[in-house]
């Protein structure tokens, strides 16, 4: 549930069911088709992964999330890795 509605919105919408990122939006500049893609999350070690939600981002949204919680989430995401490798 964590991951799928933390705040409001939640990660999937833009990281993908597994964390592996996706097509947010399309759109043509100067007649050129461009993507924004979000990043693939799921492959990020831990202190990244934590750090990510302190820094200041463009577009994503500042979360305030507690360590558990945001544990919770690196946890959900490396048991979903690892039950789409068996």
């Amino acid at each position: 549930m964590l991951y799928q509605n933390p705040r409001g919105i939640g990660c999937d919408k833009c990281h993908g069911i597994d964390g592996n990122g996706k097509i947010i939006a399309k759109y043509k500049e100067k007649g050129e088709i461009k993507y924004l893609k979000s990043p693939k999350i799921n492959n990020l070690p831990e202190e990244i992964f934590f750090k990510s939600f302190s820094t200041s981002h463009k577009i994503m949204p500042k979360y305030f999330l507690t360590y558990q919680e945001i544990n919770t989430l690196y946890q959900y995401l490396q048991n979903r890795k690892k039950r789409k490798r068996k």
